[in-house]
């Protein structure tokens, strides 16, 4: 009976621990969204949804609004917000492709004001990094991109059939 005892407070305190991982990765993406969105907004009147699309589309130049989202993972309603900000500021530019089709680039004032942001982001990114050796970064990131891989599975967890569901 008391190996019973141990395992369940072995089982518990392995449950406890998990839980304090996914907080701490939820604690970490919210603290470093947030802060960027207010060093971003403070200095430049944008926000962390803005310096994303002028990332994206800096990249992806005449892309659209519904693939920065299928690549970025953001909302449709924010991306939206924020490409008529971004346009209305002179920062992106728009061409329709047929009705509802619309693609965007970045203007040369979107370029200036990405290229100042910029380096605030790998400022912030090695600030967050910094004690981590060469070997550990690039630890993370192989752990990152296989997160990633992930996704697809996550995307399922309650769209599947019942028995495929986590029991409680």
């Amino acid at each position: 009976m008391a190996t019973r005892r141990h395992l369940n407070l072995s089982h518990d305190r392995q449950q406890r621990s998990t839980w304090v991982h996914r907080a701490h990765t939820l604690w970490l993406s919210n603290k470093v969204s947030s802060s960027a969105s207010a060093l971003y907004h403070d200095k430049f009147g944008v926000g962390v949804t803005e310096w994303r699309l002028l990332a994206y589309f800096k990249i992806y130049p005449w892309s659209t609004a519904s693939r920065a989202c299928e690549h970025m993972g953001l909302d449709k309603g924010a991306v939206s917000r924020s490409v008529s900000t971004l346009i209305a500021n002179g920062c992106l530019e728009s061409r329709p492709q047929g009705l509802r089709k619309v693609e965007y680039r970045i203007t040369s004032q979107g370029t200036k004001l990405h290229n100042a942001i910029y380096h605030f982001a790998i400022a912030r990114e090695e600030a967050l990094l910094c004690g981590l050796s060469a070997r550990e970064r690039t630890q993370l990131l192989h752990f990152l991109k296989h997160m990633l891989s992930n996704l697809h599975g996550l995307q399922q967890v309650g769209f599947t059939t019942s028995k495929d569901q986590p029991s409680s």
